[in-house]
Formats: structure tokens, sequence, C-alpha cells
């Protein structure tokens, strides 16, 4: 009986759209307990055939790809590490979907599909406000992740999140019921003979392959979160996915037209999709004060693979969009009240377990994370650039020391 608990998963592929000529490059499998602690992780690079990709999408070189066993190969092993443990993973539509279509291509079919736990989706619930994007998710919680542009790396920071959600959770309940169905999915084994050893990527990155991050990508972090129906959430997802690391081709432009019309979003939901995510783009832009002419290149390109309407375009880089400014309150302004969220970041001179039982015996919440319902954070620096701490400020949220809290709640 394989051993209760998380398998989270992440995924490098050469592309965006596993049922038309896309495939995976990488895998990376973290195993946590049913406590949240991670346990063991495995990575290996895939060898995908004759298509490769573009090396600037995934990080994985020509050379490593040819020496790397295929999917066939690493699968037998791979099923093991995901046999009746919860599955796991950020944006979870996009990477059951690549699993499912590389099982699909080998004969192969879990019992009951595959059920997937997504620490996006999850993030509504337990990070209100926060964006989509893993890496806006875990600065929430100050959940470093480490450099380099491999699978494991997110894997590591996916089951971190994870644990995150599962120590802040108030029941149990819905993480048993998960754990329960992980042990009754059928996971067939895959006969022996076919497996081949994992073989990790090559941690050194050459250095014309580091490039400064696109304004794109700067600016995703900041993207307001969206409370409307999942599916559409998936697909906006997707959209991060096809604008920050590609120039989406006519022909993917119709495919993405083609996956949002599988996922039951309709051609008039579509364009309104398109033209939000836009807005949100420009409206983040313009929180800097003013476009530059790269930035404002940059979102012309994404309203036309979006056909964005003309009229659209002109008018939201003609004049900066209205941007709700959130004021950071001073410490004379904040007055806490009974039942306020209040997070504590940083090595205080105080133990932090002090300063919760100090805030619990108040009447305040004691919160782990800075979301949208925060009201205080209290950190060691408050002039740090921390995760915490720029949420905090994203969100207007106060900040002050921990001698700050001390004049708040009236502690010696």
């Amino acid at each position: 009986m394989p051993e209760r608990g998380y398998a989270v998963i992440c995924l490098k592929t050469t592309g965006l759209f596993p049922y038309q000529r896309d495939r995976v490059v990488e895998v990376a499998v973290v195993h946590l307990d049913e406590g949240g602690r991670i346990a063991k992780r495995w990575e290996t690079v895939i060898n995908p055939g004759s298509n490769a990709g573009d090396v600037a999408n995934h990080g994985v070189s020509t050379a490593e790809l040819l020496r790397a066993p295929t999917f066939e190969q690493i699968a037998p092993r791979l099923v093991d590490l995901l046999r009746g443990r919860v599955l796991v993973t950020h944006n979870a539509q996009f990477v059951t979907g690549f699993l499912m279509r590389e099982f699909e291509l080998i004969g192969y079919a879990p019992g009951r599909g595959l059920e997937a736990v997504c620490t996006m989706q999850l993030a509504r619930t337990y990070l209100p406000g926060a964006g989509r994007l893993l890496v806006d998710c875990c600065a929430a919680y100050d959940i470093e992740i480490g450099p380099g542009p491999g699978a494991l790396v997110q894997a590591v920071a996916c089951a971190s999140l994870l644990a995150a959600y599962l120590h802040g959770s108030t029941t149990a309940a819905p993480w048993i019921d998960a754990l329960d169905r992980a042990e009754r999915s059928a996971w067939p084994r895959i006969a022996a003979g076919t497996d081949a050893e994992w073989v990790q990527r090559d941690p050194s990155t050459p250095d014309d392959v580091v490039v400064r991050p696109s304004f794109l990508a700067r600016a995703a972090v900041k993207l307001p979160d969206y409370t409307g129906p999942e599916d559409h959430l998936d697909y906006l997802a997707l959209l991060d996915l096809c604008l920050l690391d590609r120039v989406l081709s006519p022909r993917e432009t119709r495919e993405l037209r083609v996956l949002a019309e599988f996922s039951g979003i309709n051609p008039v939901e579509c364009t309104a999709l398109h033209r939000r995510y836009f807005e949100d783009l420009v409206r983040v832009a313009w929180s800097n004060g003013a476009l530059s002419i790269a930035d404002s290149a940059d979102l012309i390109a994404v309203a036309r693979m979006l056909d964005v309407a003309p009229e659209v375009v002109a008018a939201a880089l003609a004049a900066p969009a209205s941007v709700v400014q959130l004021p950071i309150a001073s410490i004379d302004t904040v007055l806490l009240e009974q039942g306020d969220i209040v997070v504590l970041t940083g090595d205080m001179a105080r133990a932090r377990s002090d300063w919760g039982r100090e805030l619990v015996a108040r009447g305040l919440s004691l919160g782990t994370a800075v979301t949208l319902r925060t009201r205080l954070l209290v950190a060691a620096d408050p002039a740090s650039l921390t995760g915490k701490t720029g949420k905090a400020r994203d969100y207007g949220i106060p900040i002050v020391s921990e001698f700050g809290l001390r004049s708040l709640i009236g502690v010696r």
C-alpha cells in the first residue's frame, strides 16, 4: 500500500497545446506527507522526439534532450510516484492536459482519470486578492522561489505553497477527503522493461540564456485577481503563459480560441476576457506613472495577439486608465478592532510566538499570509523588500515594526 500524502508535479513543455503538437520536456515530482512536510523529490528531462520546441521557452538544451529518456521510458516510475497520493499542481488544467496526452500516446490511462488539487484555484480561498501566478501566491507567504528555470524549482515552491494552505486551513476535512479519494484511485502499473534512469537537467545556465524579465513578466505579478468562473481563470492563466513565454503566431491564436470554446467559453465571453486582460495590463503599466516606448510596444503586441479592438487600444494608451491607489495608513490612523487579522514577518526581538499570544489575548487574529483581509503587517524591518511587505504595499495595508505594535496594543 503506497504511503498517504501529496505528489506535487510540475512540467516544462515545448509549447502550450498538448493535443496539437507540443510535448513534455521535463517533469519534477515532490512528495509531501499528510502534514505537508516535504519528504522526497525527483526530476528528469525528457526527449520529446522530433519536436524540441524553442529552447528559450523551456530552457533545456538540445544536447540534454538527446541524452534524455523518452516519456514512455520514465512513465513506470512516474506512475509509481503518483499512485495513492493526491496530485497537486499550480494551474492544474494545463498540467493534467499534458499528462493525459503523454499517457495517451503510450496507450496508458489512469483508472479514474486525473483529479488534481490546483494551488492556483485554492488561492481564491486562502489568498483573496492575490494574482494567479505561482510567484505571486508564494509572495503572500514569503515563500522564496529558488533560482533557475527548472521544473523542480517550481515544484518545490508549489509544495511549500500547499503546505501553507494546509497549515492555514480551519478544518482538515477537505484534505482528509482528498487523501481518501487518492487512495482509492486506480493507477495500473506499467510493465517493467521500459523503465529508464531519470536524468537531471544541467544545473549550469549559459550567460547568453539569462534574460532580464520582460515588461509583461514584471507586470503579470501585479495583475489583479479574477473572481469569475473557474474555467475563465484557467483560460486567463493560459494567457499568462502565452504572452509571457512566447509570441503567439496566428495559428496559435486560433488554437487559443478553439481551446476557449472547448472550455465552454463562448466567443463573446472570450472577447471580453481578452479585453479585460489587456486593460488590466495597461492599468499596471500606468501605475508606474508613465509608459515607456518599449512598454507601449509590448502592450500593442499583446492587443494584436488578443485581437483587441483598435479604438480600445488607442484610448488605453492615450491617457492613464483609472488606477485605484490604496494609501498606506500611518500608525496614527490604525485602530485595531476585535477579529482584525495581523500578520508577523521577520526575525523580531521578541519571539513571534509570544506576540501571537499577545494578539490572540486581545481578540485579534494571527494570519499567516498577507491578503486583502489583513489589517496590519508587523515586520522586523518595515522598509525591507520581501514578498509580504510588497503585497502589503500593493494592498495599502499599514506596515509597522514590533515597537509600533507595542504602541498599538499597549504592551510595554
